[in-house]
C-alpha cells in the first residue's frame, strides 16, 4: 500500500461525509417555503429522503474510509468494493423513487394548486434497469481489480491458484 492512499481516502471519506451528509441536513432551511409546502402538498416526505441520503452518505464515507486503509488483496477490500458499488444502486433507486425504495422508480404525485388538481405519474425504471446494470459491471470490475491485486501481491515464484 503506497504511503498517498490513506490521505487520499480519509479526504475522500470527508468530502461524501461533507456532500452527501452536511448539504443534506442544511437542506432542509435552504428550501423556499413556497417549494417545502408544494412537496408537502403533493405527498412527498422531504424529511424522509433527506434522511435516507444522510444515513447512505455516512455508510458511503465509512466504507470509503475503511477501504484506504486495507490491502487492496484483501477479501475484506474486495467487499467493501461491492458494498459501495450496492449503495450507489440503493441510493439512486431513492432519489428516482423520490425516498420510496419500494417503489422502483415508479412514483406518483397528486399537486393541488389553484382548485386544479393534477395527477404526475413518473416512469423512471428504465432508469433503474440501467443502473443495475451499470452496478453488475463495477462489481465485476471490483473482482476483477480484486483478483489482479491478490496476484501482484503473491511472492515471486508462485502460480496463482
Amino acid at each position: 500500500m503506497s504511503g498517498n492512499e490513506r490521505p487520499r481516502a480519509v479526504a475522500a471519506a470527508l468530502i461524501t461525509l461533507i456532500l452527501f451528509v452536511g448539504v443534506p441536513y442544511v437542506l432542509p432551511s435552504i428550501i423556499p417555503a413556497d417549494i417545502a409546502e408544494l412537496l408537502a402538498q403533493s405527498g412527498v416526505d422531504i424529511q424522509e429522503v433527506i434522511k435516507q441520503i444522510m444515513i447512505l452518505g455516512a455508510f458511503t464515507a465509512a466504507l470509503t474510509l475503511v477501504k484506504g486503509f486495507i490491502g487492496k488483496a484483501s477479501r475484506v477490500s474486495l467487499l467493501i468494493s461491492v458494498a459501495l458499488n450496492v449503495a450507489s444502486l440503493v441510493f439512486m433507486v431513492a432519489l428516482l423513487g423520490v425516498g420510496d425504495l419500494g417503489s422502483l422508480g415508479l412514483t406518483s404525485f397528486t399537486v393541488t394548486a389553484e382548485g386544479t388538481t393534477s395527477h404526475i405519474v413518473m416512469d423512471l425504471r428504465a432508469f433503474i434497469y440501467f443502473t443495475v446494470i451499470i452496478v453488475g459491471l463495477r462489481v465485476v470490475e471490483s473482482y476483477m481489480e480484486w483478483s489482479d491485486a491478490r496476484v501482484a501481491a503473491m511472492p515471486p515464484g508462485r502460480i496463482p491458484p
